[in-house]
């Protein structure tokens, strides 16, 4: 059997290709392409980017499993579906969120919190079987607090308003050479800005130990804490627990652990891409 599975985000797209039940000792294949959104990108631009994974994986599977940032509804799902099964020779597809990837691959059949930081941000309850609850994810402009963009807007702020310390401002100028007018237009008139936004992550990653950049990670993760789990219960939140994936939690685990022994909450674990957990589930049961 062949199975074809992605892990969609803002920024890129994890997929791979697993032979289940074969003698011929044939590896997993992997590819890496561009994130793909039915909610944001148009029909010709999703195409275009499933023929770069048909000529890297294939074009024929048994099955299908897409899950995605912006699949929040069975509109926006069917829509996917239907992309899918244009571009590729499959009877059972089937696309679902990204949360629903995360919580299953994470908990598998136990009931906790699941906490997305990538690029965005966004959290769910999943009960042991299926999410029955989750927050209201808003979209960059007015949410993502956790999320890659989060901590980079702020330091974009703070780099051109001239508040950042003069070492960050210069080593940041060095390193982008970018003006203002830059900034503009990236934001108000080219696509994906909050994937842009997004892109200046590895700078905070890289000078995390400077105190100005340690300071400005430590509050903006207070300020996701505090907004992001006010609707979960203690008990949800101290017996069952919460666990993060994506690139940005990996990244700032540290920061994680401190804000959740702080408050007495329960880490279940951190995990960049909870695609692995997943194909590991896939293969149990196979």
């Amino acid at each position: 059997m062949k199975i074809l599975i992605a892990d969609a985000g803002a920024t890129k797209t994890d997929w791979v290709k697993l032979i289940l039940g074969s003698s011929t000792g044939k590896e997993d294949e992997y590819y890496t392409g561009i994130g793909i959104s039915p909610l944001h990108h148009d029909t010709d631009m999703i195409e275009e980017e499933l023929r770069l994974v048909r000529a890297a994986l294939g074009d024929s599977f048994d099955r299908i499993l897409f899950y995605g940032a912006g699949i929040g509804s069975p509109l926006i799902a069917g829509k996917m579906e239907t992309i899918l099964s244009e571009m590729f020779t499959c009877r059972d597809i089937k696309a679902d969120s990204d949360m629903a990837g995360a919580a299953m691959s994470m908990l598998g059949s136990e009931p906790g919190i699941v906490c997305i930081m990538g690029t965005g941000s966004n959290s769910c309850h999943y009960n042991g079987k299926e999410i029955d609850r989750k927050s209201a994810s808003l979209g960059y402009l007015l949410d993502d607090e956790g999320g890659g963009v989060s901590y980079c807007r702020r330091l974009l702020s703070d780099v051109f308003k001239g508040i950042a310390p003069k070492d960050i401002v210069e080593e940041f100028e060095k390193r982008y050479s970018l003006s203002v007018s830059d900034v503009v237009n990236h934001l108000y008139r080219q696509p994906s800005p909050n994937r842009w936004i997004a892109g200046f992550m590895p700078f905070i990653v890289e000078n995390i130990s400077h105190p100005y950049i340690k300071s400005l990670v430590e509050s903006q993760t207070e300020y996701f804490f505090d907004r992001e789990f006010l609707s979960y219960s203690d008990a949800e939140l101290k017996e069952e627990g919460i666990g993060f994936v994506g690139s940005v939690a990996y990244e700032l685990q540290s920061f994680i652990e401190s804000a959740m022994q702080k408050r007495g909450w329960k880490l279940r674990a951190i995990v960049s891409k909870p695609l692995d957990s997943l194909i590991h589930q896939i293969k149990m049961k196979a």
